[in-house]
């Protein structure tokens, strides 16, 4: 028999399923919330979504999950956050929030007294990161990302967190597998407090559809099943392409943006991957490979600004 399951104001009692909303520490601002408590013990897993404004199907991918998951088929616990950067989502910005400027994919653990997003990041943190055993962060290609979905996992970590993470990610059915060095991020701060798990990305441009709903509800209860957290034999989807790490390059110019490659394009190190022109289509600067490997993400954007991601390739 499994005991309550708490965070903030919610209490989900074994066997039930409660959604509303999780108070942010030293803030006004609220978190959409279920937490599903199955009737038997088994492991506590956190699902997020939302991390950027305008990645839509982690969104929409949460509010169907958490509304389709029984508790009566639950062994263990799983927290769902529907939409965790809540400022960003609403003012539709990327990238950033729109009260500090700051990445929310890069603040964690966060702080108590920190700015909004450091504040978001540090309730997760202390109210569902340190009472669990797994977490999938789930991403969606934001407003002028187009992207090939892939998933993150952390590397040079535990050699048993790392494992888990590994494998873990491998059975959501997405081709691309990609070990990651982050530690300021969801899955990479929370190896800190030893806990597997990963970052998605399934959808591109600020857009979603049915599609791509359906590839994240089939991944994820795939991996609950591995979990041992719901019922049922996990599915094998196909063939896996690991890539040991990614690289991105930024811009250092203010222009336009002239992408020179294709999502899943493979390129060697030093091949071009765009340049930025001013106005007049004067060149400012070029953009090579850092590594070989397979293009993951372009920004589609023409209007770059200063720091902005251009290229990943992993």
């Amino acid at each position: 028999m499994s005991s309550d399951f708490k965070a903030g104001q919610l209490i989900a009692p074994p066997g039930s399923k409660v959604q509303g909303t999780l108070r942010v520490e030293n803030s006004d601002l609220e978190l959409p919330v279920t937490l599903i408590n199955g009737e038997t013990s088994g492991k506590t897993v956190i699902i997020t979504a939302g991390t950027h404004g305008g990645e839509y199907p982690s969104v929409e991918t949460a509010i169907r999950l958490a509304n389709q998951l029984d508790p009566q088929n639950v062994s263990g616990r799983i927290a769902i956050v529907h939409v965790a950067n809540v400022p960003a989502f609403h003012a539709k910005m990327q990238y950033v929030g729109p009260d500090d400027g700051k990445n929310f994919n890069r603040v964690f653990p966060g702080k108590a007294l920190g700015t909004t997003s450091e504040k978001i990041a540090y309730t997760i943190t202390t109210e569902l990161y340190a009472q669990a055993d797994f977490q999938m962060d789930l991403h969606g290609g934001d407003l002028h990302e187009a992207l090939v979905p892939f998933v993150l996992y952390p590397s040079g970590v535990q050699e048993e967190i790392e494992s888990v993470s590994k494998e873990a990610a491998s059975l959501m059915g997405i081709r691309y597998v990609v070990g990651s060095l982050s530690t300021n991020g969801t899955y990479g701060s929370a190896t800190t407090l030893g806990l597997p798990g990963f970052l998605a990305e399934i959808g591109q441009c600020g857009l979603w559809n049915e599609e791509e709903v359906t590839s994240y509800l089939r991944g994820i209860q795939n991996v609950l099943k591995y979990l041992k957290v719901l019922p049922g034999e996990v599915e094998d989807y196909g063939a896996i392409t690991y890539l040991p790490k990614m690289a991105g390059v930024n811009a250092d110019h203010a222009g336009c943006w002239y992408p020179a490659v294709r999502l899943e394009e493979r390129v060697s190190k030093g091949q071009k991957l765009g340049e930025i022109r001013d106005y007049f289509a004067k060149i400012l600067s070029e953009y090579f490979a850092p590594q070989d490997g397979v293009v993951l993400y372009v920004v589609t954007s023409l209007a770059i600004n200063v720091g902005d991601p251009l290229v990943v390739v992993g």
